[in-house]
């Protein structure tokens, strides 16, 4: 197996934090350490699909994703290093006031075009036109789906899960799951196929962080088995792989309820760790819910913190008002 090329820009390995929650102990994969402005997980993604367009002499990097798009963030981060122009098709009405993700795009020199849903949803389309016009100025663009969820990007996390297997070897008492948040099922992809490159043992479990699934199950098995296909990885991918639990973003996408919010305040309080309302705040309450709460059978548990941190901003006085009013305890 011959991995794809990479440029070098995560700090990896991210390190793996221990806390322990109403006496279970959590394990922390701190991929919010990964660095460039704090990109998280989505710089694992761009090593690779950064590396493939500047190989493709790319000029502009055209992305997309919601207003407090981490990806779309982190793609303008990158791309303003390497001197490249990026436009963001983000979804959503364009607000009175820049904040978070959003207002770093701007400082990052990103072009911004706000886009209605039945727009999004035809998003490939509006960027083939795009790419279009920019060859016409002689100049060349590459498209990045959403999130970087891509057979190439998912090679980021093909390579965490290598990580993450090497490093649970100290571990005497290793996690039966590995949690992650599930946006737009590349983070997952990737952990599913190296979970069978790499003997990784744990159970994978995505918490959709979506108001509807969008069928996380066939996006997962499509993405990791067409990387398979391109790679010559030699392995098959169905859902029995992992497991995608739902319910837990009945509020939308980039809102997040009351009682969520009070174990997120007290997360941050009593353990100095910040979950954003679109990721990893979901992600972290479906696990301690479905886990602890509802009492499903694990041994220990290991939470991916993918980051998202500037995604709390816009939601700040949320996050305070829940903790100066919150009678949340453990």
């Amino acid at each position: 197996m011959k991995n794809p090329d990479k440029i070098e820009l995560a700090n990896i390995p991210t390190p793996i934090q221990s806390i322990f929650f109403e006496g279970f102990e959590i394990l922390i994969k701190r991929d919010d350490y990964t660095g460039i402005e704090w990109t998280g997980n989505k710089i694992r993604k761009l090593e690779y699909l950064i590396f493939d367009a500047l190989e493709k002499k790319a000029d502009v990097l055209i992305t997309c994703g919601g207003i407090q798009s981490n990806h779309a963030r982190a793609t303008a981060a990158v791309a303003s290093r390497f001197g490249l122009k990026a436009i963001l098709y983000l979804r959503g009405k364009e607000p009175k006031h820049f904040d978070g993700n959003l207002a770093l795009d701007k400082l990052f020199g990103a072009d911004i075009r706000f886009v209605t849903q039945e727009e999004y949803d035809n998003i490939q389309e509006i960027a083939n036109k795009e790419i279009e016009s920019i060859k016409k100025k002689g100049l060349k663009a590459i498209f990045i789906p959403e999130g970087g969820s891509s057979p190439l990007g998912i090679w980021g996390y093909i390579e965490c899960a290598q990580e993450i297997s090497k490093q649970l070897k100290i571990f005497k008492n290793k996690p039966s799951h590995i949690i992650t948040a599930v946006g737009s099922g590349g983070t997952l992809a990737g952990l599913v196929l190296g979970k069978k490159l790499y003997g990784l043992k744990s159970s994978l479990i995505g918490v959709n962080v979506l108001k509807t699934s969008g069928d996380f199950e066939k996006i997962v098995c499509e993405l990791a088995n067409e990387c398979s296909r391109k790679y010559r990885l030699g392995v098959k991918v169905n859902s029995k792989d992992f497991t995608i639990l739902d319910g837990y973003s009945e509020e939308g996408y980039e809102n997040i309820s009351k009682e969520k919010l009070e174990l997120l305040t007290y997360v941050s309080q009593d353990y100095g760790l910040l979950l954003d309302p679109a990721y990893t705040g979901k992600a972290f309450f479906g696990m301690v819910d479905h886990f602890i709460y509802q009492g499903n059978e694990f041994n220990k548990l290991m939470f991916i913190h993918t980051g998202g941190v500037f995604g709390i901003f816009p939601k700040l006085k949320k996050y305070l008002d829940t903790l100066d009013n919150s009678s949340f305890k453990v």
